[in-house]
């Protein structure tokens, strides 16, 4: 399989920067992540974090509660009608487009850009996995497990051997837990 391509620091954080100016309205929590947050001179792709607004939803029955709209699928929706973002591809030619994960390309740049939905339950676990890189997430995940733990990075923390969970408040904390001395995203490999 070819390398994935790279891109330079700049044009990826011009990248960035552009949609996170789109996003920052309709979000309680916007941080950009991955290889930009550690600082690497090339990447592969932007990745975003964030934890959506919700809006109040319209209903036609008045006896129904109308269910909230998440406003960043709002304005991830009007980018790609505006065709300023469009769906990345998987090697089977489908779109990775969920709740939680979508994948597109910035199609003036030609630039992917991952955007991950978290919670504030999960929002610092899911930061130090989304910063990455794996490198620093298989050491994580293996330090917990040497204490009896499991890394669960998309929920609120770790789980011990009894299935409790214990939870994160703070990037440091992961870093803790784990028996681990902390380490700023751009010392983690």
């Amino acid at each position: 399989m070819p390398a994935k391509p790279k891109h330079p620091r700049a044009a990826a954080l011009a990248v960035a920067r552009e949609l996170c100016a789109e996003l920052r309205p309709v979000t309680e929590r916007l941080i950009v992540a991955g290889s930009l947050r550690r600082r690497k001179p090339l990447v592969g792709d932007v990745e975003i974090l964030y934890i959506p607004r919700y809006i109040p939803g319209a209903t036609t029955d008045m006896f129904a509660p109308a269910d909230p709209v998440n406003a960043v699928d709002a304005a991830l929706a009007a980018l790609l009608a505006a065709g300023r973002l469009k769906k990345r591809l998987t090697v089977k030619g489908s779109a990775t487009w969920g709740r939680h994960n979508k994948y597109a390309i910035h199609t003036a740049s030609g630039i992917p850009v991952d955007f991950f939905a978290a919670t504030e339950a999960n929002w610092f676990n899911y930061l130090v996995c989304r910063t990455g890189g794996a490198e620093n997430n298989t050491f994580v995940a293996g330090a917990a497990l040497k204490l009896g733990l499991r890394w669960n990075p998309y929920g609120p923390g770790f789980i011990d051997g009894e299935g409790n969970d214990i939870p994160v408040t703070s990037e440091a904390d992961v870093y803790r837990i784990a028996g681990l001395p902390w380490r700023e995203p751009w010392e983690r490999p």
